[in-house]
């Protein structure tokens, strides 16, 4: 079942925060310690137009095109783009909402989506659905949201339950910032849109990263040392000793059991 996640209100969207802080540059690196990487070059069609919706500081963007994808991305943050363009150019990106995109039906041989279809109260399927739209017969989607894993549902969900009513019992007022689905949802979710699943993957970075444990708690488990700081010398989804001991445990047992998120490979039928 999906999780609710809250936060109280920082200045910045939730849906913003993940490009808000470093360079493109360390953006664009981060590719490599996907632990999808390889789903990402193997799905995704190289002679076809395919569109980043979500895209952010579109570091898949420029990784994908040094590597011979036809990417474009598009962003309603603005000044993402901008910040983007400045330091990579290339004129590859456009702003745009990703549930009102710009762009005729049946266009695209492939699509990507990450982290962007859970920021909707009213749920996913209807961004689900306008992804179909400018995807051609055949053509394939990569879809990632936040995964409820087995450590969020046991240990994470409970303390952020607690955690969330003691701040609103201190006054503070709670925005909704995201789902956190399971991977049956997020299959019935595209179902629903029009596509057929073609394979789920654990979504996560490979050691000394960390996307799961370092969202959970990015100062018990990495080197935040402020709201948003590092400390000195470390990167951030750094995990410290303790969050790579749990992140070696936990992917012994399974690659899900601490997975950030979860990918979909779907086709549009």
């Amino acid at each position: 079942m999906s999780f609710t996640y809250y936060t109280v209100d920082s200045g910045i969207e939730a849906s913003q925060i993940f490009w808000s802080f470093d360079s493109v540059a360390d953006h664009v690196e981060m590719c490599d310690h996907e632990t999808t990487l390889q789903t990402f070059l193997d799905s995704l069609p190289r002679n076809q137009p395919i569109l980043d919706a979500g895209c952010g500081l579109a570091r898949w963007v420029f990784y994908l095109r040094q590597r011979g994808f036809q990417v474009f991305g598009t962003d309603y943050a603005h000044a993402a783009l901008v910040q983007a363009e400045h330091a990579e150019g290339g004129g590859h990106l456009f702003t745009a909402d990703t549930q009102r995109l710009p762009i005729r039906d049946e266009t695209l041989g492939g699509i990507i989506s990450l982290g962007v279809i859970e920021h909707d109260p009213a749920g996913p399927v209807p961004a689900l659905r306008e992804l179909r739209r400018v995807l051609r017969s055949g053509g394939i989607a990569l879809v990632a949201v936040p995964y409820n894993n087995p450590f969020r549902r046991c240990v994470i969900n409970h303390l952020r339950k607690l955690r969330d009513w003691q701040k609103r019992r201190a006054g503070l007022k709670l925005d909704f910032a995201e789902y956190r689905f399971s991977g049956k949802e997020l299959k019935s979710f595209l179902h629903q849109a029009g596509f057929e699943v073609l394979s789920m993957h654990a979504d996560d970075f490979v050691p000394p990263l960390g996307k799961g444990l370092w969202v959970d708690s990015s100062s018990f488990f990495g080197y935040r040392i402020g709201l948003f700081d590092m400390a000195p010398g470390r990167k951030r989804w750094e995990l410290n000793a303790r969050g790579r001991f749990v992140q070696a445990v936990a992917n012994m047992i399974s690659p899900w059991m601490i997975a950030g998120g979860v990918l979909a490979v779907a086709r549009r039928v």
